[in-house]
Order: C-alpha cells, then sequence, then structure tokens
C-alpha cells in the first residue's frame, strides 16, 4: 500500500493533486484544514491536507487492465462532491448556453419584424387618397373594438375592406362598404314558426341565470295572445327560484293565460297532453350556469323530453366576451336553435350580437329594450344594429 499527503488551497485542488498522481483508485484516508508555516502566512487562509493510499501493484495492473471510467473515483463523500460540482457547472453551462439561443432567436424575429415594417411604405410616401382610406379603416375598427366586437372578427371586416374598396375611396365609402358587410353577417331574423298540422308549437327557452328569459316569455306570450290571437299554454320548469313561479303565474292571470309547474322531467308530457288545444306551448327553464355540469346535464334531458318546434337562446348584451364565447360553447349540444338578445335599454355596446351571430351562425330573433310586458319586445332591426357597431365618422 502506498500512502501519500497532498495539500491544495482547497478541497478541489487537492482532490486533484490526488488524482494526478495516484490515479483514479486512489482511496481517501482522511482529510483536513491545516495553517501554514511562516510568519507571514499565519493570518493566511488555512490549506486542505488530503491522505490518500493506493495499492502499490496498481500501476502493474494499469498496464494490464483496460482503463475504467472516471465516475469510479467517487468513492467517498469528497469525491462525490467534487464530481458533482463538476456536473453542476455543466448544468449551468448548458442552460445559459439554451438562454442565448432563445435571446437569439427573439432578436432574429424583432429583426424580422422591423425589416418587414421599413419595407412597407411610410404615410409620408402614400398617396393623399390612400391615407384617407387607411385612416378611414382605422376609424372603423376603433368604433368596432369600442362597442365590444371581438378584435379578430373586427380585422377580418377590416381585411375585407381593404380588399373591395379602391384606394381612392373616402370615409363614406368605406362606411357604407362596412355597413353592407356587417348587415350580411347579421343576416335575416327569424321569428317564431309555428305548425301547419293543427298541433301545437312547442317553444323551449333556455339560457345563464339572470338574462330575463321568464320576462321575454310572457313578452312573447302576451303578442301571440292578444295581438295574433294565438291560444297560449305556459309551462315553468325553473323551481330553483322562489319568485320565478309566482311571477309567471302572475303574467298568466294578467293575459288570461294557463301556466302548469312541472317539478321534474318525467311530467313534462303530461303537462304538455294539458295543452292539447292550444296553438303556441311556451316552456320556461332554470337559468343554468355554464360551469355546472350536472345542472347542464338536466337542461340536456329537459330539451330532449320537450321535442320543442323551436329552441330560443336567450343572452343579455351586458355579458361580455369572455363570458359570451364560454356560454356558447356550453350550449353546443343544441342541434338548432335561434337568439334572442335582452337588455338592449341598459348598454351601450352591442357587439355581442355579432359576435354571437358570427360564431354560432344562427339567426337572430327578438331583442328586448325594457321590462314592459308585451311592449318592450321587437324582431331584431339589422339596420339599427349595423349603424351602431359602425359608430360615428366624426
Amino acid at each position: 500500500m502506498k500512502i501519500r499527503r497532498y495539500v491544495g488551497k482547497d478541497t478541489q485542488e487537492a482532490m486533484w493533486k490526488v488524482k494526478m498522481d495516484l490515479g483514479s483508485e486512489a482511496v481517501i484516508l482522511n482529510t483536513r484544514k491545516i495553517k501554514q508555516k511562516g510568519l507571514f502566512k499565519m493570518f493566511s487562509k488555512p490549506m486542505v491536507e488530503v491522505l490518500a493510499a493506493v495499492d502499490e501493484f496498481y500501476s502493474q495492473k494499469v498496464k494490464t487492465e483496460p482503463v475504467k471510467s472516471e465516475v469510479a473515483f467517487s468513492v467517498n463523500s469528497k469525491t462525490k462532491e467534487f464530481d458533482n460540482k463538476l456536473i453542476e457547472k455543466e448544468e449551468k453551462l448548458a442552460l445559459l448556453e439554451n438562454k442565448v439561443n432563445s435571446m437569439e432567436n427573439v432578436l432574429q424575429k424583432i429583426y424580422e419584424q422591423v425589416s418587414q415594417d421599413s419595407a412597407k411604405p411610410s404615410p409620408k410616401e402614400m398617396k393623399p387618397e390612400e391615407t384617407e382610406k387607411l385612416k378611414a379603416i382605422e376609424l372603423f375598427y376603433n368604433n368596432l373594438v369600442r362597442n365590444e366586437v371581438d378584435g379578430r372578427i373586427a380585422k377580418q371586416l377590416m381585411d375585407a375592406i381593404q380588399n373591395k374598396v379602391p384606394d381612392t375611396s373616402n370615409i363614406n365609402d368605406v362606411g357604407t362598404i362596412l355597413y353592407k358587410l356587417i348587415s350580411g353577417l347579421l343576416g335575416k331574423p327569424q321569428t317564431l314558426k309555428l305548425r301547419e298540422d293543427g298541433k301545437p308549437t312547442v317553444v323551449i327557452f333556455v339560457g345563464p341565470t339572470g338574462v330575463g328569459k321568464t320576462t321575454t316569455l310572457a313578452k312573447i306570450a302576451a303578442d301571440y295572445s292578444l295581438n295574433h290571437k294565438k291560444k297560449v299554454g305556459l309551462i315553468t320548469a325553473d323551481t330553483y327560484r322562489i319568485a320565478a313561479v309566482e311571477q309567471l303565474k302572475t303574467y298568466g292571470e294578467i293575459l288570461g293565460i294557463p301556466v302548469e309547474v312541472i317539478y321534474s322531467i318525467n311530467e313534462i308530457h303530461d303537462a304538455m297532453d294539458k295543452y292539447k288545444d292550444k296553438d303556441i306551448i311556451l316552456i320556461d327553464t332554470a337559468g343554468r350556469s355554464h360551469r355546472n355540469k350536472t345542472q347542464f346535464d338536466e337542461l340536456k334531458m329537459l330539451v330532449e323530453a320537450s321535442s320543442a318546434d323551436e329552441i330560443f337562446l336567450v343572452l343579455s348584451t351586458t355579458t361580455g366576451m369572455r363570458n359570451c364565447r364560454e356560454i356558447l360553447a356550453s350550449y353546443s349540444f343544441l342541434k338548432d336553435y335561434k337568439l334572442i338578445f335582452t337588455k338592449l335599454d341598459e348598454t351601450p355596446s352591442l357587439g355581442i350580437i355579432l359576435n354571437a351571430r358570427r360564431l354560432t351562425n344562427k339567426n337572430l330573433s327578438y331583442v328586448t329594450v325594457g321590462q314592459s310586458v308585451p311592449d318592450d319586445i321587437e324582431v331584431a332591426n339589422v339596420d339599427k344594429i349595423a349603424k351602431k357597431l359602425i359608430g360615428s365618422i366624426s
């Protein structure tokens, strides 16, 4: 056995000397800190002394045996610490290299974007008529976004105008084309369509909480009962709200229309059988949160059991775009339906109407503009909505 002593300024240096002299088969016997000798070194940092040993026949074994991996050098805790530090440094270097590469990619993208922008003609290089067209497009885009039209839909409209409108067009020309595009997207509203086989037309109203389904149903019931002289029957499945049943019964008493209350899906057929002599059966449902799966499963079963001829999805114009998307996605289980928008008197922005129509491709139907029954309901006026969305040109 060959035993030797090695001194270094730290453990790493001492271990390196051991490895270089005795090789990777060395065994560490002891490690300690020692003070340096001499008058001028008594206050300096202590050195590290490592006592190591190796088989004295190791040099002969090295000649006959294949060289072993340096991983075998990790014999005790100190050498393991040394190897771990090397691995940690390599990982840090790799991480740093990844960050540098990411920065290079970002800088490259910025450079490409700047190059593209610089290649575009500046307003000073454009003709006066081209500048006027671009200003008009920017104005109407801002008006649409201000009216809470989804940014992607607004951009699609502006791209269409860019391709349709000549460069010599003025703001009035751009506004006219935009009006036609929006009117075309909104389409022609479809009202309640009655059956012609003598059977009652079954209509069910669905939608989130607080949008005014019950009041809207009462307005339609009053319109067909008073103005169209149709026999109407009302069914409510909204037994979750204490006042909902009483509210509909009050409307029924005022209008002279019967009201049936059902507490389970199984009762829907019996209630409908009582109205065989009616022209229209209107079914009110409880407002369902689009985030409550259990409640939505109940609603799906009720809609299926009713075999409704018409389904109206009732939405409030005060609903934000993000919630609107979630609501529409949650009601995608409906095969076909028409859109009713409420509370037009409570918001200056009508973007949700265009957004919902564009996202669902379902027909618009009615809008409500107040609480009065039966006055504050009308067929959606595409002309008014389009002009409202386009906004002012000043």
